[in-house]
């Protein structure tokens, strides 16, 4: 099987390698700068997929006093979401793509999910929170509800527009890995979907609970050795799953606890996305890789992909 399929596709004037795979990107827009970042982050990863932008009436926004009948309401919230969405499709002009528009009304999270089953979406991508209309957050709460109950792989922003517009995407990825099907998910789709960024696959070997990995008694010494070279072992193996001679990656072993230690690097080596998978291989491995996702990508300061494969 290669993982690496590609194709010629041309948007904002600029020639793009991408993935053949199909691929058909939901993007939830509230009028934020994060939400909209997400948006620009799908013209540029994903320049041949079906986009629809999402508005959704009804997000649990508090209008001003003077809107004070249903009938007010309804009418700031439609214009609301028409003014979200026509912005959107100019974004989407500035880079020569089209998007399709939705407006729909109801709890946010779960018109997200209904949307993505409705609609055979294979991927989500959304900002880690956004504004209303008034400026009140709520978009925190809705993205993690999202990324815990979507069925597809989900693409978190945590930087408002400006601050992404200044990566150069695909750029420097970083790719954790643990050995699960899922994590090795990740990286085939880091390798099939930017074959052109700087790709660099990481292990983190944790200390035993309740010691630091700077703290490490002598006698564990043996121990953390034979984890070491468990964590090479998983990092060659992860290479060795790349079919392309061509493609160029680096490995790095950290030593800390897996959450900290991917923050930590992604920050001093100016790392601009991480992708990894959502769960572990066994039972506690997913219950610790699900937290180390979850962590990761409730702290990191650059987008973070959690891929849901199949686990075993």
């Amino acid at each position: 099987m290669s993982l690496i399929h590609l194709s010629r596709i041309v948007c904002h004037g600029v020639v793009i390698r991408s993935s053949t795979m199909p691929v058909n990107i939901l993007v939830p827009v509230d009028g934020s700068s994060h939400s909209f970042a997400g948006l620009v982050y799908t013209l540029v990863s994903f320049p041949n997929a079906t986009i629809t932008a999402l508005h959704v009436r009804g997000l649990g926004q508090n209008l001003p006093p003077e809107f004070d009948s249903p009938e007010q309401d309804d009418e700031q919230l439609q214009r609301t979401g028409d003014r979200t969405l026509e912005r959107a499709t100019e974004i989407a002009s500035e880079y020569n793509c089209e998007v399709t528009t939705a407006l729909k009304r109801g709890e946010t999270h779960r018109v997200i999910l209904e949307h993505i089953s409705e609609h055979d979406i294979d991927h989500v991508v959304m900002g880690s929170h956004g504004e209303s209309s008034v400026a009140h957050p709520f978009l925190g709460h809705v993205t993690e509800a999202v990324v815990r109950r979507a069925p597809v792989s989900t693409t978190i922003i945590p930087e408002s527009r400006p601050e992404l517009l200044r990566r150069d995407f695909p750029g420097r990825i970083l790719v954790p890995v643990d050995g699960s099907e899922q994590s090795l998910a990740a990286l085939e789709y880091t390798v099939d979907r930017f074959p052109e960024g700087r790709i660099t696959i990481f292990h983190a070997v944790a200390p035993p609970l309740g010691y630091e990995s700077e703290a490490i008694d002598e006698g564990l010494g043996d121990f953390i050795e034979n984890l070491t070279k468990r964590g090479e072992t998983i990092l060659d193996s992860a290479v060795q799953t790349i079919e392309d001679d061509d493609l160029v990656v680096e490995t790095h072993l950290g030593h800390g606890k897996p959450a900290r230690s991917i923050i930590d690097y992604a920050i001093e080596n100016e790392v601009d996305q991480i992708i990894m998978g959502s769960q572990g291989r066994s039972l506690p491995a997913r219950i610790i890789l699900g937290s180390v996702a979850d962590t990761v990508s409730r702290r990191s300061t650059v987008p973070v992909t959690l891929i849901k494969g199949r686990p075993v």
